[in-house]
């Protein structure tokens, strides 16, 4: 699947989030607080986001970090990077490894357009997810595939793809549907595999992050939180997740916040009527994105929050950083001040709030743990080994004879 093919599937999103029947809803807040500003104006527009960053048209990348001092070849897009080296892919366009410093491009060899990639450290190697849904281990300097795997078809994809991530000697790759695969960083062979969703379309991880000691991954359909002693996990429609301090955010398509420690129990929810979550960044406060133009500030406890009017509604392409929110060619920077201090519980934004105890929420939660597990003093070991032994518990070692290693 192509960029355009995935700008699509965007589009068709929107269209169905902001079109439709007279009988559409849609987020109208019972009082605005006031307008807020863009800081300013970017080089150049956003042509393209993904799970690690935003192209410009210009060939500038913002990343988590902000807006980047380096241009992309023409029609080229970030996929990740380190140090001074990117991976960067493009349509009809072989994918590369980029020098940013030295301009010099190293084409890979691989048989389609990389979504998905990781430097791994220490090495001249990259792990890497393929369109097609082929994952594997790739040398860049003696430009040759070291494994390549195929995993089931998914033919839907969220544009959020994440990025493998490395666990100790292990590489974690996530697919296009669903899984997280475990490889070997030095021989490439795939040790075991790992189910966080099972939706039939829109499937891929979207999220995948080491927190703490959890390791937490989400698809649009269900968020996993993986310690050494157990797993736990929410099924549910997830727009997006956010990690502050010891908490995480999940913002759900159905307009509901929940706030989860990290073992993924809701603390606190506060529902938002009809609002589509878009993105969201963080300070001392919560500020969610509402694509219909609005900034939604809240307290981490969720108990008070004021809406802020956007100058546009957001319909082209946006990116978020920790400090930052960026549409179209405009960013917005955090403001940290103070929500006004509020003596009632509910406040005049449409929301509700509950505490996770109370009522019935819409979200699934499941708990996994090691059997035998007992309370008390717990042995020491080392986190790594701790959550390999919790992969261990949770699947069957995979046996399959389906890479392909050493391969030009």
């Amino acid at each position: 699947m192509n960029r355009f093919s995935y700008f699509a599937l965007l589009l068709g999103l929107v269209a169905l989030l902001g079109t439709g029947c007279s009988e559409k809803n849609y987020f109208e807040p019972r009082n605005v607080e006031g307008a807020v500003r863009y800081d300013g104006e970017l080089p150049a527009k956003i042509v393209e986001t993904g799970y690690a960053a935003a192209t410009l048209e210009n060939g500038r990348v913002i990343t988590k970090e902000g807006l980047q001092p380096f241009e992309l070849p023409k029609g080229y897009r970030y996929i990740t990077g380190s140090g001074d080296l990117v991976v960067a892919a493009g349509d009809c366009l072989p994918s590369i490894v980029y020098n940013t410093k030295t301009k010099e491009k190293t084409e890979l060899k691989l048989p389609r357009r990389v979504v998905a990639a990781l430097f791994i450290p220490g090495t001249s190697r990259i792990a890497f997810l393929i369109e097609g849904n082929h994952y594997g281990i790739y040398d860049y300097k003696e430009n040759k595939i070291v494994a390549l795997y195929d995993s089931d078809t998914a033919i839907t994809a969220d544009i959020r793809i994440a990025n493998p991530i490395m666990l100790d000697q292990l590489v974690l790759i996530p697919t296009l549907d669903g899984k997280l695969i475990i490889l070997n960083k030095e021989s490439g062979g795939k040790v075991r595999e790992i189910v966080v969703g099972s939706g039939e379309e829109f499937n891929n991880v979207i999220y995948l992050k080491v927190i703490g000691n959890r390791l937490v991954a989400a698809t649009p359909h269900r968020i996993i939180s993986v310690s050494p002693r157990l797993m736990d996990a929410q099924s549910m429609e997830i727009a997006d997740v956010l990690f502050v301090d010891d908490a995480i955010y999940i913002l759900a398509k159905d307009g509901n916040v929940y706030h989860c420690d990290t073992d993924l129990k809701i603390l606190h929810t506060r529902k938002f009527p009809f609002a589509h979550f878009v993105g969201a960044i963080y300070g001392e406060f919560i500020y969610i994105v509402e694509r219909e133009g609005y900034i939604i500030a809240t307290d981490p406890m969720l108990s008070v929050a004021n809406v802020f009017e956007l100058p546009d509604r957001i319909d082209e392409w946006f990116f978020t950083t920790p400090n930052a929110f960026y549409y179209d060619k405009y960013y917005f920077k955090l403001n940290t001040r103070s929500l006004e201090e509020t003596t009632e519980t509910e406040v005049e934004t449409g929301g509700e709030t509950s505490q996770a105890e109370e009522g019935e929420s819409n979200a699934k939660a499941t708990k996994t743990r090691e059997p035998g597990e007992k309370g008390g003093e717990e042995k020491e070991e080392s986190w790594y080994s701790g959550i390999w032994n919790a992969f261990k518990s949770l699947t069957e070692p995979d046996q399959s004879e389906d890479t392909v290693k050493g391969a030009e």
